[in-house]
């Protein structure tokens, strides 16, 4: 089956199960305050859930869009999505677990058809009803696995609303996947089993103290993961491989000159590539702008990480409009605002791609910069233990017990060689561009480091009596504090005066050993709400009185002419 088709199989089954069948919801949530995007298939139906509405049928279905924020930075392994299709049926106090399940468990091995002895389930801890049912239609004991709270309680979805406890059904894709290891089985963060759909049993409304009250009649809220289950139905080990994303994983392949599946660093940036891309067309095509807050800053942030590892593909020049014309073409039939909005989708795309290239030269090169300063202090930080460590093998000399020289050897071992290792990764494995590595190269060389450190290990292997208090090892721990972190003033400069976002700060830093002060970055944050405070005291109503202005009235002139010569006629 393809995706299209289980999309259309899972509505018509429902449908002959009484459901009404009900389109998909915006990205943006209507009139729910408490979320800042649809995460999930009951958003749309939650005053229903809550009693503050009533359906005109009890029983629904639909293949809703969804997006999770929480997400964005778990993009890039081999199962994890930002944007994806959730199929689910609802039930608003009718039919409940007995039914659910029953449903389910005909619907997964009667119309997909998947194999039962790869199927697994899972249910809260102490749902017996659960576990009952299941038992009863077929599922061996030993197949029903009990998790707490959590794995197997969903929701709310945002701070309040409905939730409840939860049963899953998992698909095994056999023993060549995943860890190998013999207790692997479903919540198993490998990979080998996939959760394609977990029935939620709404029975409570959790309140904003935390408070789980009963529902006044319990409910079903169902969520079949559309990506997921085609990558069990095609025998395919990654969502990624399905028709759904493969098509888009093989155009940015294209564009970048790239193999797929060659090498896991490539794949991993192409599959952001290609999933983000996916992401920015929907979000846009529900009337999301960029901004720099809320659902607009969701937006930016996942169409510069897009921007980010296109770069490190080699795609120098702008590329997501023609990975959003593959979605628009690929999903526009199901969707049609994809259609509808296209010209908006390319111009934004095209836009903050643009100007985001410009943010990514300068924040780069900043970065880059600043990582060669942090190395170079490393290369001080050891210079300047230099004397204080020789000088004590100097003292160390005098003795000549076999047991003092047994502890210098181990001083040597404990303390020169991590600090070697260090500054050898740091040479050869930690630099972002060329220009980094020559800064590196530069700084080792004019400290002469490691000849000053053959020296120094020498001096102390040649010493026979050591007191170990009196070594410092100041050295190493300065190393480990200054040399891998990037100060929080530099990432607030980059993110304030550049518009470079602090979560790509971090994933470069991640990815040359490098740590983020964030605590820092958010005292810097708070300085500058406060300066942006003490400006909106500005007394204007006092100047106002105190400046009498005489403005004649104006006329816009603007669609006449493009450029006109005024007058300044005062200044407050």
């Amino acid at each position: 089956m393809t995706g299209d088709e289980i999309r259309e199989v899972f509505l018509h089954f429902f449908k002959e199960k009484g459901h009404e069948v009900v389109p998909s919801s915006s990205l943006v949530p209507l009139a729910d305050p408490t979320l800042l995007l649809t995460s999930a298939g009951m958003v749309q139906f939650k005053h229903y859930f809550t009693g503050e509405a009533i359906p005109t049928n009890p029983r629904l279905a639909s293949c809703q869009k969804c997006f999770r924020a929480t997400d964005i930075e778990s993009v890039g392994n081999s199962k994890h999505l930002t944007f994806f299709e959730m199929l689910g049926n609802f039930s608003v106090g009718d039919y409940f677990k007995k039914e659910a399940i029953t449903w389910a468990w005909e619907f997964v091995t009667q119309r997909l058809e998947l194999p039962t002895e790869q199927l697994w389930i899972t249910i809260f801890l102490d749902d017996d009803e659960a576990f009952g049912y299941w038992r009863e239609v077929g599922i061996p004991k030993e197949r029903i696995l009990r998790f707490g709270e959590d794995d197997n309680f969903w929701g709310p979805a945002g701070e309040t609303g409905p939730c409840g406890p939860c049963s899953e059904i998992h698909y095994d894709l056999g023993p060549g996947i995943g860890c190998g290891k013999p207790e692997c089985g479903p919540n198993c963060e490998c990979g080998r089993f996939i959760e394609i759909w977990n029935l939620v049993f709404t029975q409570y409304d959790q309140q904003r103290d935390g408070r789980r009250l009963p529902l006044p009649k319990p409910n079903i809220d169902t969520g079949l993961g559309l990506e997921r289950t085609a990558a069990a139905i095609q025998g395919k080990p990654s969502v990624y491989e399905t028709d759904l994303l493969a098509p888009l994983i093989a155009l940015v392949s294209k564009l970048a000159g790239k193999v797929y599946g060659k090498d896991e660093t490539t794949d991993r940036a192409i599959r952001i590539v290609a999933e983000h891309g996916r992401a920015v067309t929907f979000l846009i095509s529900d009337g999301i702008m960029p901004s720099n807050e809320g659902r607009g800053y969701v937006l930016r942030r996942v169409l510069r990480r897009a921007a980010l590892f296109g770069r490190k593909l080699g795609l120098e020049e702008p590329f997501l409009g023609e990975l959003a014309q593959a979605v628009i073409s690929q999903m526009g039939h199901l969707y049609p605002e994809l259609v509808k909005n296209r010209d908006l989708i390319l111009s934004l795309i095209e836009a903050e791609e643009k100007r985001f290239e410009e943010t990514l030269s300068t924040g780069l090169a900043i970065l880059e910069d600043g990582i060669i300063l942090i190395r170079r202090k490393a290369v001080q930080l050891i210079n300047d233990q230099r004397e204080p460590l020789t000088g004590f093998a100097r003292r160390a000399a005098k003795a000549d017990t076999a047991e003092a020289s047994k502890k210098v050897a181990s001083l040597a071992a404990d303390v020169m060689q991590p600090i070697r290792s260090k500054l050898a990764q740091m040479a050869t494995e930690l630099s972002l561009s060329p220009a980094a590595a020559l800064g590196m190269q530069m700084a080792l060389t004019d400290g002469r480091i490691y000849e000053r450190l053959e020296k120094l290990e020498s001096d102390l292997r040649a010493a026979t009596k050591v007191d170990i208090a009196e070594v410092s090892k100041d050295g190493l721990q300065g190393l480990n504090e200054h040399a891998s972190s990037i100060s929080g003033k530099e990432v607030f400069t980059l993110h304030d005066t550049y518009g470079f976002p602090k979560e790509l700060t971090e994933e470069i830093a991640a990815e040359n050993g490098l740590t983020v002060d964030f605590e820092a970055f958010e005292e810097e944050m708070e300085r500058q709400r406060e300066r942006a405070r003490a400006v909106q005291k500005f007394g204007f109503v006092d100047i106002a009185t105190r400046f009498k202005l005489e403005v004649p009235a104006t006329k816009f002139v603007g669609y006449e002419c493009l450029r006109r010569k005024t007058q300044v006629t005062g200044l407050i």
